[in-house]
């Protein structure tokens, strides 16, 4: 391929040029890969190489004459629409098949016509930084080259002309599919207030379609303070905002990654447009060529990008993730203490959460003596998991380590807020002071009882049927919380991995359910009406709307801890999962089944094990999803050295806020 092609000399490229009479693509992609400036100098916006060709074109008469005749040979008779309707466009509604379509160019460049200056543009500006340096060359020496080849300018050429027309064509293009676009179903649905009025996409459709005719019958001026073309800009200043209500709307009916393509579809559309129109007019303070200047800059920038992948997944990835971690934040709220009535009560919680998680145990234990298939034992264990974690969640009782994946989605909007007071984040420290007691409370809540449980738990059966029934597994139990025995901090991040997982799919869960709208298809539902009163499928309605998310979360996360065990057996990889509640009541289980007769390093080791196993819990899944709610705000990851200096000075000051309340003044 050519990107690997090493550097070529300027000069000969030149004089290669001048002296060939083809219409070959290579000596263009070489003249290009010789000015092509390197990364160092893109981030310094230099390209130096640019400033030489304009001296050796001037200097050097039979270059200008071999380059201008090369180039008039390559675009003879080539169509320039393409270009500007299809180049760097969402062609497909699905997220995963544009990714995977851009994955595949990203190997396998793709191809166009080559009747197309989009086949000239693709092959000669095929470096992923093209785009950026092209844009950084100053519109005057643009101009300046354009002036030594001797090359008309944007309104010397006569809007009958080929390259007028096939501009003209393109608008016409980009604005009926902006129309078909923002009339279909699922985008009028996002926006209730333009009912019965008028689309502005309608109305830019027969602006445009008017000033179009204009100009074709010389009706119309190519001028910025053409009436017709001042209302265009207010029609396209219209169309944003209706993109703009659509997006407001997304915490009121939820959005889909279908949906969101076809916005983000529009949204380019709409900037296209704006592009092409500016450099068709004439503007009093740009001259003719400087507006050539710029639209062959912005025509090649807009070719560049069929390949790129982290824009596409940034703008296709940012919306959706505001949603999900929205949703999750405003459960969070619920996870986070302000008083001494509320870390009460996370204690409490926290409490019948461990007892539930030391049933679990026992069950568990139980489970892994039963001979079944590697499927078998999988499919047992999640169901042992997901009905411990879904009758936590509809108790409202409190699992400690699901609190991170909730909780950081609060406290990325936390961010945002003290960012606009530039206030060095000082009520973020606090609100994470809150969080991290939070936090520290409800583990106190489910170790220090599923450890007694689980305990009581041995002793009534082994009083009942004589049979001590972790005997077997004691062992096991007693190595996997020894650090130097077991790779317990990489299953310690495993369990928390999954446990940011499932935060998220609480969010896609009920962004789902409201974008479904799924509460009124209940309630409305022809079977149902039949067998349920209104106020009964009102309630069902209610009760799916407000925990459909957590259970689907616990379900999957059951799932995941269930499954990963048998799925390393079948990879012959050791792929495991600790949990720090689960460890605790496990602990219990070893220390009844070795007889208590385990030494005191042992205890000791044991005791730190579960300590680094909840940190590490903690710490994996708060981490992913703070990265990912500060991602879907658009706050840059640099802000998170700033936010680490916060909290250590609150520390520093109000070390005892970490693990409890302040004192409520009576």
């Amino acid at each position: 391929m050519m990107i690997f092609k090493n550097k070529v000399d300027l000069q000969k490229t030149l004089e290669a040029i001048s002296a060939y009479e083809g219409k070959d693509l290579d000596l263009l992609a070489d003249l290009v890969h010789a000015i092509r400036p390197t990364n160092g100098d893109v981030l310094k916006e230099r390209v130096p190489q640019f400033d030489r060709l304009i001296f050796l074109l001037q200097s050097q008469t039979n270059y200008k004459i071999g380059l201008r005749e090369y180039l008039n040979r390559l675009l003879l008779g080539k169509q320039l629409s393409s270009s500007l309707t299809d180049a760097n466009i969402i062609t497909g509604l699905d997220f995963f098949s544009e990714l995977r379509k851009r994955l595949v160019h990203k190997f396998l460049p793709y191809q166009p016509e080559k009747n197309t200056v989009e086949h000239i543009l693709v092959n000669v500006f095929y470096h992923s930084i093209d785009g950026k340096w092209i844009l950084q060359i100053p519109n005057e020496k643009c101009k300046l080259l354009l002036n030594v080849l001797e090359v008309d300018g944007f309104f010397e050429r006569n809007v009958q002309s080929p390259f007028i027309q096939d501009i003209l064509f393109a608008i016409r293009v980009i604005t009926h599919r902006l129309t078909g676009i923002a009339f279909d179903f699922e985008v009028l649905r996002m926006v209730p207030e333009y009912h019965c009025k008028e689309s502005p996409f309608a109305a830019l459709q027969d602006e445009i379609d008017n000033f179009l005719k204009g100009l074709n019958t010389g009706l119309f001026n190519r001028s910025n303070q053409e009436i017709n073309f001042k209302q265009i800009h207010v029609l396209i200043g219209q169309c944003h905002e209706f993109i703009n209500t659509a997006y407001k709307n997304k915490s009121k009916f939820g959005i889909s990654f279908q949906l969101h393509q076809q916005l983000m579809v529009i949204i380019t559309l709409l900037g296209r447009l704006s592009i092409i129109l500016d450099s068709f007019v004439k503007h009093d303070e740009e001259d003719s060529k400087t507006e050539l200047a710029k639209f062959i800059k912005s025509i090649i920038f807009i070719n560049s990008g069929k390949a790129e992948i982290t824009g596409y997944l940034n703008k296709a990835t940012q919306i959706m993730a505001h949603e999900i971690t929205q949703n999750t934040g405003k459960a969070g709220e619920h996870y986070i203490t302000s008083n001494q009535k509320d870390y009460k009560s996370m204690l409490s919680s926290a409490i019948g959460g461990g007892a539930i998680v030391a049933f679990a145990c026992v069950a568990k234990m139980e489970l892994a003596s039963m001979h079944s298939s590697i499927f078998g034992q999988g499919l047992l264990y999640s169901i042992n998991y997901a009905t411990a974690f879904i009758l936590i969640y509809l108790l409202h009782y409190t699992l400690a380590t699901k609190q991170p994946a909730m909780t950081a989605a609060t406290l990325a909007k936390e961010v945002e807020s003290d960012l606009k007071l530039n206030n060095n984040y000082l009520n973020l420290a606090q609100l994470f002071s809150r969080i991290f007691r939070s936090q520290f409370i409800a583990f106190v809540g489910n170790v220090f009882m599923a450890f007694p449980v689980a305990m009581a738990l041995m002793f009534i059966w082994g009083t009942l049927f004589d049979v001590n029934l972790a005997a077997h597994k004691a062992p096991t139990f007693i190595k996997d919380l020894n650090l130097l025995k077991s790779p317990l901090i990489f299953h310690s991040a495993i369990a928390g991995i999954f446990l940011f997982i499932s935060g998220l799919i609480a969010g896609m869960v009920h962004n789902k359910t409201k974008y479904k709208r799924v509460p009124e298809r209940i309630v409305q539902h022809p079977a149902l009406k039949r067998l349920l009163s209104l106020n009964s499928r009102q309630n069902l309605a209610k009760f799916y709307e407000n925990n459909i998310s957590g259970i689907a979360s616990n379900l999957w996360f059951g799932i995941f801890l269930g499954f990963i065990h048998p799925v390393g057996e079948i990879l012959g990889l050791n792929l495991d999962i600790r949990h720090i509640t689960f460890a605790a009541g496990n602990f219990a289980l070893g220390l009844y089944g070795q007889g208590f007769s385990l030494s005191l390093e042992t205890i000791l080791m044991s005791i730190l094990g579960i300590g680094v196993i909840g940190f590490v819990n903690f710490m994996v899944s708060f981490t992913l999803s703070l990265l990912v709610a500060l991602r879907s705000r658009g706050i840059p990851l640099n802000a998170l050295w700033k936010i680490l200096i916060a909290i250590k000075n609150r520390f520093i000051s109000r070390p005892a806020s970490f693990f409890f309340p302040p004192r409520e003044i009576s």
